[in-house]
């Protein structure tokens, strides 16, 4: 006898393998062997009564298991068919249940490439990350992610309130590429050491002077003597200890004093105990309402020959204005290991001396 009825519609009908599962009783989440996209799909039967979606049974697990509401008893007859394409009509898969392997790559490949950079108004999906869920959110708001930087990722950072480490990193664009460089590489001059004096009859510069650095400078700060007519002297330190009258001269030559009145003097060209950077035989010398500031320049200090220094100082109060300046050697070979400052008589230095290495 022929079909009587409407035309079959198009899709398919599958049992699935299920043979693996174990009814006890007491489970009731057995898996389906696929995956299928909603609990309509499925045809199951329980000891040959059709069970009802949603109410005897859900998915579970992505939809790749069966959840009964009662546990199947032991020795339960159980068989599911999957019910796939447009049988008797559309079939809506359930939320979530779609997964990337089922889509296709001419998704991507297929569409129209925008063929310009993103405009803030474009719109992307994301997931956020809360159980998958799917969201869609401006190009606006993911730049600072994706492309660079922007202001707020400056003005939002945390402050720095000291000098960087060396070890601190930059971030900056090498002809189009993004690059990180430690602080270290960025800057010739690197301070080595800050030294505060307090009424300090020495101030010491206990530092090994290596082939790190091409030259040094150490910067005076505030320096002050407690004594009147007392001289600043420089001294060199090498592995048998400070140069001394026993162990070698250093000397200050060519060096010149200018007064706040134009007048100006020669430095001595003698040795003596040590490098005095203000000695004249007995002038100029500072007294101890000077304040000194100035810069003293070490070359050559790991050279197998005498180290050379230059000295730019300028000492004042309110009527009486001056600079010293000039340059000197430390008539003793071998690598200097640290430097001191010392005074002719018995005043004290006060004041801040600073020690920069230049790469």
């Amino acid at each position: 006898m022929a079909y009587i009825g409407q035309g079959i519609k198009q899709g398919t009908f599958k049992v699935l393998d299920t043979s693996g599962n174990t009814y006890n009783g007491s489970n009731v989440t057995f898996s389906l062997g696929t995956q299928v996209g909603s609990a309509a799909q499925l045809l199951v039967s329980h000891d040959g009564v059709i069970q009802k979606a949603g109410t005897d049974y859900t998915l579970a697990t992505g939809g790749t298991q069966i959840t009964f509401s009662t546990a199947p008893a032991s020795g339960a007859s159980i068989f599911i068919i999957e019910i796939s394409g447009a049988v008797g009509g559309t079939v809506t898969p359930s939320d979530t249940s779609v997964t990337a392997d089922k889509l296709n790559t001419a998704l991507l490949t297929g569409q129209t490439d925008i063929g310009a950079d993103i405009a803030d108004a474009d719109l992307f999906l994301i997931d956020d990350g809360a159980g998958g869920t799917l969201r869609k959110t401006a190009a606006s708001r993911i730049k600072t992610y994706v492309g660079g930087f922007d202001v707020s990722s400056i003005t939002g950072a945390t402050a720095l309130t000291e000098r960087p480490a060396t070890t601190d990193e930059f971030v900056f664009s090498d002809a189009g590429t993004l690059k990180r460089v430690d602080f270290t590489h960025m800057v010739n001059w690197e301070l080595l050491s800050t030294t505060t004096a307090s009424s300090s009859s020495v101030v010491e510069i206990d530092y090994d002077f290596s082939n790190d650095y091409h030259y040094y400078k150490i910067f005076m700060d505030n320096v002050d003597l407690s004594a009147n007519d007392d001289h600043l002297g420089i001294q060199g330190k090498v592995s048998s200890g400070y140069i001394t009258a026993s162990t070698g001269y250093g000397s200050a030559r060519y060096g010149r004093r200018t007064n706040g009145d134009g007048a100006s003097s020669d430095l001595a060209t003698g040795d003596y105990v040590f490098s005095q950077i203000s000695l004249n035989n007995g002038a100029p010398y500072f007294d101890n309402d000077e304040n000194v500031q100035g810069v003293i320049e070490i070359w050559n200090p790991k050279d197998s020959h005498y180290k050379c220094f230059s000295f730019k100082l300028i000492y004042g109060l309110q009527d009486d204005v001056g600079q010293i300046e000039g340059i000197g050697h430390m008539k003793q070979n071998g690598d200097l290991e640290g430097v001191r400052f010392v005074t002719e008589g018995s005043a004290t230095i006060t004041g801040t001396f600073r020690l920069y290495g230049f790469k």
